[in-house]
């Protein structure tokens, strides 16, 4: 009788045991705190030290992006503020060349994306004035947090997922030119498995003989919109 009592009482504990691990699951994640932010781009040295990162990764690299009051062909001010974020064909040393690629990176800070999320940004060129097919990217990074975009001009890194694509035909006139005054562009953040760590990046990127087909673009007032904001 007292073996039989002993092993009804181990068959009890393990009983016991397994319910409490059902009624105990792993907590959820905690749910991304707001991170919006706005910027207008009005000093480079606040830029850096929020955590921007800014590499140019042109053919031949040439001018890195800039902070300007007014662009130089096209004689535009800032949309917000009284300066913008600028490039323009000198981002490339080698503009007659068919090799001579722009591709000039702007990347934000690092950041918690969720689904919501929302970037947008005011930007302009003089291309379709000058007879020039300027283009940009916005390009999103959920892989890690690293502001590596790769080794050559064709290169994108971790920034697999393309977000907006300006101009992607290089065409000089409307309705599917690069604007020629300010105008806004926005991107909503989607096909998120669960909340990820990133960052986001503008590209100058322009690949038909670089610096030959480029002009100048102008960016301003960039928001970033948590979902939860």
């Amino acid at each position: 009788m007292k073996r039989i009592i002993f092993g009804t009482a181990v068959i009890c504990l393990l009983q016991i045991s397994c319910k409490k691990d059902n009624t105990n699951p792993a907590p959820k994640p905690p749910e991304p705190t707001d991170q919006s932010f706005s910027t207008s781009f009005e000093s480079m040295d606040s830029l850096t030290s929020q955590g921007w990162v800014f590499t140019n990764l042109s053919d031949d690299p040439g001018e890195e992006w800039s902070i300007e009051s007014v662009t130089p062909f096209g004689g535009q001010s800032a949309f917000d503020g009284s300066k913008f974020l600028f490039s323009n064909y000198a981002a490339t040393n080698d503009p007659g060349s068919s090799s001579g690629i722009i591709s000039n990176w702007a990347i934000s800070p690092k950041l918690y994306f969720q689904n919501g999320d929302k970037i947008s940004f005011y930007t302009l060129s003089n291309g379709s004035n000058d007879g020039y097919g300027d283009r940009l990217q916005l390009r999103l990074n959920t892989f890690n947090t690293s502001d590596s975009i790769g080794e050559s001009s064709s290169d994108v890194g971790n920034f697999t997922t393309p977000l907006i694509d300006i101009n992607p035909l290089y065409k000089i006139s409307p309705p599917d030119d690069y604007p020629t005054t300010w105008t806004k562009y926005e991107a909503t953040i989607t096909g998120l498995n669960e909340p990820d760590s990133g960052r986001f990046a503008i590209r100058y990127f322009v690949q038909l003989n670089g610096g030959a087909n480029g002009d100048e673009l102008a960016i301003d007032k960039l928001e970033f919109t948590s979902a939860n904001h």
